[in-house]
């Protein structure tokens, strides 16, 4: 009996925990360029990465944009897709460069 109650409360806790936020394209880009602030003050990204990154950041707010205005206001599913697939590529850039910073170069 005590394993099946185990088992059951368990089972009733497992929704909680896999539950992840959804973000909003806006939030992520929000978020990501708020990473880029950091890493560069942190000296984990150079200046001339920083930009780049910003600037891509740029071009998917401005592609969001278009977007929209195409569809009345509104993003499709592809277009959403379009979108985090962009923000996915930024973020692993932005992880890249970062790591790229830990590492010790042979001499």
């Amino acid at each position: 009996m005590k394993r099946l109650l185990t088992a059951a409360l368990m089972l009733a806790m497992i929704p909680l925990a896999a539950e992840a936020k959804q973000w909003t394209i806006t939030q992520r880009q929000e978020a990501q360029r708020k990473m880029i602030d950091k890493a560069q003050r942190a000296n984990e990204l150079t200046k001339k990465e920083a930009d780049r990154l910003r600037d891509r950041l740029d071009d998917i707010a401005s592609s969001e944009i278009k977007m929209k205005t195409k569809n009345g206001g509104q993003l499709s599913y592809k277009d959403k897709a379009k979108l985090e697939k962009d923000l996915n590529g930024v973020s692993l850039k932005i992880q890249k460069y970062k790591l790229n910073k830990r590492v010790i170069k042979p001499q």
